[in-house]
């Protein structure tokens, strides 16, 4: 009893001594009260991951803010000529044809070159379509190609394991886990831009990713018909990147997404020297990557459809136009969050079921007011 007054007392002490400092310094008294921490359950604010629903603009291209963001639909010279420090620093209408890039460049040194390709060029884009696509490449460009990157590190992995099972003598095992391992464990990744448009969002992808030994990055643009703007914008691409015509990385192909199929089952086979046969090891399949920016619509759930049949290694879409997309959302959801997020919600749940972690993300709302990113990556 005596032991446990001491204590109290001490307590006590320790309490007034902190309480007259924080009366001295400002701060806030202490608490006496054992309260347990509560929550109120919301977002989180003011945190690394809270959500945005207006982020800054990572790229160099930041729009104004308008009275409707129709008004940014000026054609990308135009653009740069009316800009000002107060605006867009930095932008510069060029006065000489750019020269080529080496594919060792940085990514914001080779957006901001095809953004000056285009304004020099006077490009069929305007301002605000190529802010939609450098913002969306860049939001969502380290989590799909960083799926594609698990999921070739997987197919691999199951070669050699493959290889080391083969039916054959140890000597023979052992060519051919070596043929394996001395290989690079090379990724052919295919960016489908579905219901693209000009496609200029995939051939960023192909732009801002020059081909290496251990990776090649191709984007395959998909639409029912190829307007006259994205050979246009190719060309101009191709030309300070020299890379996307030396490597053929850019592909658009006129279906619809009923039509459309993926063929990108390739074999991995390895020549043993002495034997001069060619050996099947592995089924070596593409890590398929499917984007989507504003497709209208109920196109945004085709795509997603498209996407789990083709099992994608990744999906980033950026919804449009959600009239009639939240039938089958209990009405409390769609009442709470409105048809917009309740359309989503859905959507996230139907990535959900079929295996992939879901995430949302944000372009900036000067953009365009519909700036949600929908972001999956498959979880095997």
């Amino acid at each position: 009893r005596h032991l446990v007054t001491a204590l109290c007392s001490e307590f006590f002490l320790s309490y007034v001594v902190l309480h007259s400092h924080a009366l001295n310094t400002g701060m806030p008294p202490l608490e006496l009260a054992a309260k347990r921490h509560t929550s109120d359950f919301r977002k989180r604010t003011n945190h690394p991951t809270s959500y945005e629903e207006n982020p800054k603009f990572l790229g160099p291209l930041v729009l104004p803010v308008t009275v409707s963001t129709s008004d940014n639909r000026t054609r990308i010279k135009n653009f740069y000529m009316e800009a000002n420090d107060e605006t867009s620093a930095g932008l510069k209408l060029p006065k000489q044809p750019l020269n080529a890039l080496k594919p060792s460049a940085r990514t914001d040194v080779i957006i901001k070159t095809i953004m000056d390709q285009f304004a020099y060029y006077d490009a069929p884009v305007d301002a605000k379509e190529l802010a939609e696509s450098v913002e969306f490449y860049l939001r969502c460009r380290k989590r799909l190609l960083g799926a594609a990157k698990k999921r070739n590190a997987k197919y691999h992995r199951e070669a050699l394991a493959e290889a080391k099972a083969m039916n054959t003598s140890e000597n023979e095992s052992g060519r051919y886990e070596a043929s394996l391992e001395n290989t690079s464990t090379h990724a052919d990744i295919r960016v489908y831009d579905l219901c693209c448009g000009h496609g200029l969002t995939g051939m960023l992808f192909a732009a801002c990713n020059p081909p290496t030994k251990d990776r090649k990055v191709k984007a395959v643009c998909i639409d029912l018909v190829e307007p006259p703007s994205h050979s246009v914008l190719r060309n101009l691409i191709a030309e300070v990147c020299p890379w996307v015509e030396e490597y053929n990385t850019i592909e658009f192909s006129t279906t619809s997404l009923d039509s459309f199929e993926v063929n990108d089952l390739h074999s991995l086979k390895k020549t043993i020297e002495d034997q001069k046969t060619e050996v099947t090891l592995h089924p070596y399949p593409t890590c398929p990557i499917v984007i989507a920016t504003h497709a209208c619509g109920k196109l945004t759930d085709l795509v997603l459809n498209k996407a789990v049949d083709m099992k994608a290694c990744a999906i980033a879409a950026m919804p449009c136009c959600y009239t009639g997309t939240d039938k089958g959302v209990p009405y409390g959801i769609k009442r709470a969050f409105g048809v917009a997020w309740a359309a989503d919600i859905r959507r996230t749940n139907l990535l959900d079921g079929h295996n992939y972690h879901t995430d949302y993300s944000t372009i900036p709302s000067e953009i365009t007011p519909l700036n949600r990113i929908i972001v999956a990556e498959d979880r095997s």
